[in-house]
């Protein structure tokens, strides 16, 4: 729960703007790896809840014991006003030398000039191992300010006991999805009856985007120095006309509500499947523990069988700052926090996707996360700009469909709609 709260409050202060001025950073001759008798102070800035305390323990017992004489002190910061926290303090002379970021501001903190450019060392951090989905978010026009710390997927809840019922099997494509969802509805009843097969809120743009990627569509492209939208596209429609249809035929949630109870209504056993967070099976075993030999779990397939719907990967970012007074002890210690051993820890102690397909061997034994996991191999993003977070605040992608949803536009026409307004807001 702790987990779902921090994403919801970064998702909150993603539409803040930053102080600071434009211009990224270039790249910082000072990364270099520091001799072992390095001196010196280390403060990192890491989000209270993104990890245990016996991680960063492990860190910085190998980092004391590669730079004895170098103290480090992590603080935990609160998402409530960390943007606000994070550009003061990055334009101090004070900036601490590690900060965890949410990565859908990674592209706005590079933007302003506040983070080192870390392309010349992304290769010693790891850049060969990164899941597909976590490593854009850090990169900004070509250059690597980021490194992906960890993340969150969606992942489909389903109920065992319906599906036994009805005789059907967790589905391969995104065909046999509707075949369930129909086969549920002849089977426990269908939305008048208040049975929902597959229930989806109408603002529920996580959940909507797989079936946008999965169909080979997406939000926008750059084309040279210039955003276009590509909402709609044949295949972006495609994907939304497909959702519209499993929600016009099978969900009784709320056309203009959100996904924040999605948990929670699924426990009510009047819901066959239901998309939400990857915590959330764990969130409903523990919260209801009757419930809990009901809850199967299973990443969205996509169009083939031999490939799931790109899952959209929210998470965290480690940067270093630009002002930092230490930056190759930084770069150092970052490393140790992704690697591999210690990815592995997080994964299984802090129940969290790692960035890294080698540390999913840190959740055997949870059918729940390894759901996620196969989720989160084959991931996306959203458009990697610094005004990425003014889409979100304008509402641009849950406004347009709630209009395809309530049917008071078409989806050609809300999409074309929509499309203007990205391009126009991403452009700047």
């Amino acid at each position: 729960m702790h987990i779902r709260r921090m994403m919801i409050a970064a998702a909150a202060t993603s539409s803040l703007l930053l102080s600071a001025c434009g211009g990224g950073a270039a790249a910082d001759p000072e990364l270099a790896t520091p001799s072992a008798d390095a001196e010196g102070a280390l403060t990192v800035w890491l989000m209270d809840g993104s990890q245990p305390e016996t991680v960063v323990e492990a860190v910085n017992a190998q980092f004391k014991e590669k730079y004895p004489n170098v103290d480090v002190t992590v603080e935990l910061q609160q998402w409530a006003g960390v943007q606000d926290k994070l550009t003061t303090s990055m334009n101090s002379s004070s900036a601490p030398d590690v900060v965890e970021i949410g990565n859908s501001l990674t592209a706005k903190f590079a933007d302003a000039g506040l983070l080192s450019d870390l392309s010349d060392v992304s290769d010693d951090l790891g850049a060969d191992r990164w899941l597909p989905g976590l490593a854009p978010s850090g990169e900004l026009d070509g250059e690597r300010y980021g490194v992906p710390y960890y993340g969150g997927v969606r992942v489909v809840m389903y109920n065992k006991d319906h599906f036994k019922e009805a005789g059907v099997e967790v589905p391969t494509t995104l065909d046999e999805l509707e075949q369930v969802a129909a086969k549920l509805a002849e089977t426990k009843g269908d939305k008048a009856s208040g049975y929902s097969p597959f229930y989806f809120p109408g603002k529920f743009w996580y959940g909507a985007l797989p079936f946008i990627w999965a169909e080979g569509g997406d939000i926008a492209v750059k084309d040279g120095d210039e955003w276009k939208g590509s909402l709609d596209s044949t295949e972006s429609r495609a994907g939304l006309t497909r959702l519209k249809n499993l929600v016009d035929t099978y969900s009784t949630a709320p056309t203009d509500g959100n996904e924040v109870t999605n948990w929670e209504v699924f426990q009510e056993d009047n819901v066959g499947m239901v998309m939400d967070s990857w915590w959330a099976p764990g969130a409903v075993v523990g919260a209801n523990e009757a419930f809990a030999d009901k809850v199967g779990v299973f990443p969205l397939p996509g169009v083939q069988a031999d490939k799931t719907a790109p899952a959209f990967f929210g998470g965290s970012d480690l940067a270093v700052p630009e002002k930092s007074d230490s930056r190759g002890l930084a770069v150092e210690w970052v490393k140790i926090l992704t690697s591999t051993d210690i990815q592995t820890q997080l994964a299984k102690e802090g129940g969290v996707i790692p960035n890294t397909e080698a540390a999913f061997t840190g959740h055997e034994g949870n059918d729940f996360l390894l759901a996620a996991d196969e989720a989160a191999k084959v991931s996306a993003f959203t458009p990697v700009s610094p005004m990425w977070g003014n889409v979100e605040a304008d509402s641009v992608l849950p406004d347009m469909l709630v209009k395809i949803f309530s049917g008071s536009s078409s989806v050609d026409d809300a999409t074309a709609e929509a499309n203007t307004k990205v391009a126009e807001i991403l452009n700047g």
